[in-house]
């Protein structure tokens, strides 16, 4: 009988850790319409598209909510595998394996002012004359990224720098996100803003961050593979339709 136990306990702890190992680890964080967070309910496509691919290669996934500051910095060591919507470029690359593109996305870089104030930005060389809001560890554009010339003021997130904007630490702030930095604005009772006349046009890819220090990189590949053929069926449209979410550039 007491064999018999042992056996049934190492057995359950076998299957317990066979599950624990199928797990992948994913921040979610508020960008409607794409990723909603509604008290402890999360929803949109990028969650449901990205539940569904890694069924088909037998893992399951499973949420955190957290500040996309916090999901880059954990992304870097491997204590997160995945984080949605994550830009693309050169300096991540280092530590990120891109899942996708799933598909691309109108996604202007705008500049917000204070209302009157339009006229303040004309073309991308104004900037050097203004102090800009910005939000740490986020990608713009490559140019605006890299230039030493323009005075940029950190925030910590949407709220930090709308309160920022507010009270006249900065001049303009960058936004990538209008309806995540316009929420923040509506919440400390601030409506007195604008957007400048220059903006920089741009079509983005839409991608998932994999942290190249996962314990489950082994499974990158093969992971890509079924979210491009999601994407070539039309499987991702599908399900950005399903949530009533246009336009989307396949």
């Amino acid at each position: 009988m007491n064999k018999f136990i042992l056996f049934f306990i190492l057995s359950l702890s076998t299957t317990i850790t066979f599950s624990e190992d199928k797990i992948l680890k994913a921040d979610f964080r508020h960008r409607p319409p794409e990723m909603i967070v509604s008290g402890e309910n999360k929803s949109g496509p990028l969650k449901d598209i990205i539940e569904e691919a890694v069924s088909k290669i037998g893992y399951q996934i499973k949420w955190r909510k957290a500040p996309f500051s916090r999901s880059f910095v954990e992304l870097k060591s491997g204590q997160v595998d995945i984080v949605p919507r994550t830009i693309r470029n050169k300096e991540r690359e280092a530590f990120i394996n891109y899942l996708g593109p799933i598909g691309y996305q109108q996604k202007n870089i705008e500049f917000l002012v204070k209302k009157g104030q339009e006229g303040l930005l004309e073309i991308y060389e104004d900037l050097y004359s203004v102090k800009v809001g910005l939000k740490r560890d986020t990608a713009y554009f490559d140019k605006f990224d890299h230039d030493p010339k323009i005075n940029k003021k950190m925030s910590f997130d949407d709220k930090n720098m709308a309160t920022m904007f507010k009270v006249g630490r900065f001049d303009t702030m960058i936004v990538l996100d209008k309806i995540s930095i316009e929420k923040a604005l509506t919440e400390i009772d601030f409506i007195d803003y604008s957007y400048s006349n220059y903006k920089y046009i741009q079509k983005i890819g839409i991608y998932y961050g994999f942290s190249k220090k996962s314990s489950h990189s082994k499974v990158y590949s093969k992971l890509n593979k079924v979210l491009i053929e999601m994407a070539k069926t039309g499987r991702i449209v599908e399900i950005y339709k399903q949530h009533n979410i246009a336009p989307f550039i396949p």
